[in-house]
């Protein structure tokens, strides 16, 4: 089924094979994997991996018929002032494909897909991911804003820049910790409306319970805008909850354990032995509140007993 996207072993050789690219790529993780909002998380998506910066896709390492390739979603640079110049430096000095991009020319509606090859030195990787980090930062800079272009007015200031920034602080908090950690961000279910569920979760993590394990399908909320609408609380809670009883939770289990195991072996942490799908007894639904909206966190009471709340301050993630 294509929404079963357990780990292919095209990835998994990748990440547990020596090669400049993988060499260079795991050190820059290792180095930069629990550093807060500034860190960068490490996401098994079946054929691919995706690194998360400020949880905006830094890269995604995926197969190809020349071997494994990263690639990257351009569009971040229209709040680039010098984007031309940054297109050239990737498509001259360092020989990576940017299909759809005629110079001068650059259309935000379309998405354009740097690849970079197999092959890359270790010196090209840093700097093309230094360059793709700047693309984000510049991004969720509100003071950037006037440089886009192609870009309404009315939604240049709409980027949730504070949640995303909570969201990748939170996975280093909790980053491979035997007992709680999260290990996906972003999470978005693959013809999840053909199930008739929502399917997108902020964090997903796995939290030992005694002799067991508790899967949390986790939604950060940080902004008032989080709390109504379409992506309110309570229409996240009829979606989750329709999740959990959908047929997808054996997957998600099975995905867990496969993704946790495979990021304690590249990151030479021991894995907890009894970390397998058999194990994992329960599922929960978790709301996490930071910032100005902690007290609206404090007044909310779940409707089903399989959600639980927690809130993020200073530094620390507590329970209510």
């Amino acid at each position: 089924m294509k929404y079963d996207r357990i780990l292919t072993e095209k990835v998994r050789t990748f990440f547990t094979t020596a090669s400049s690219s993988r060499d260079f790529l795991l050190g820059y993780l290792r180095e930069n994997a629990d550093k807060g909002a500034g860190s960068v998380a490490l996401c098994f998506r079946g054929a691919a991996a995706t690194l998360y910066y400020r949880c905006h896709q830094l890269l995604r390492i995926r197969s190809s018929n020349r071997g494994m390739v990263g690639e990257f979603d351009l569009r971040h640079a229209r709040f680039t002032q010098d984007y031309v110049h940054i297109f050239r430096t990737l498509r001259d000095r360092l020989h990576v494909e940017i299909a759809g991009f005629s110079d001068p020319s650059f259309d935000t509606r379309r998405k354009y897909a740097a690849v970079f090859p197999d092959r890359a030195t270790a010196t090209e990787l840093e700097e093309i991911i230094l360059i793709f980090r700047g693309l984000i930062d510049d991004f969720l800079d509100p003071e950037k804003c006037d440089y886009a272009f192609d870009v309404p007015q009315t939604e240049r200031k709409k980027r949730a820049s504070l949640e995303k920034d909570r969201q990748q602080e939170l996975y280093a908090a909790h980053f491979l910790h035997e007992d709680f950690f999260y290990y996906d961000l972003e999470f978005s279910q693959c013809e999840a409306a053909k199930n008739g569920v929502h399917g997108r979760f902020d964090l997903l993590g796995l939290r030992r319970e005694g002799g067991a394990y508790t899967l949390l399908l986790t939604e950060l909320k940080s902004t008032p805008a989080a709390l109504w609408g379409r992506s309110g609380i309570e229409d996240h809670e009829r979606d989750y909850v329709r999740y959990l009883e959908s047929p997808l939770m054996e997957t998600r289990k099975r995905e867990a354990c496969e993704a946790a195991r495979l990021l304690f072996e590249i990151f030479e942490r021991p894995c907890p032995e009894d970390l397998t799908p058999e194990n994992i007894k329960d599922v929960k639904i978790r709301f996490v509140f930071s910032d100005s909206v902690i007290d609206a966190g404090r007044a909310y009471r779940p409707k089903d007993d399989r959600i639980e709340k927690a809130y993020f301050e200073s530094g620390a993630e507590k329970p209510y």
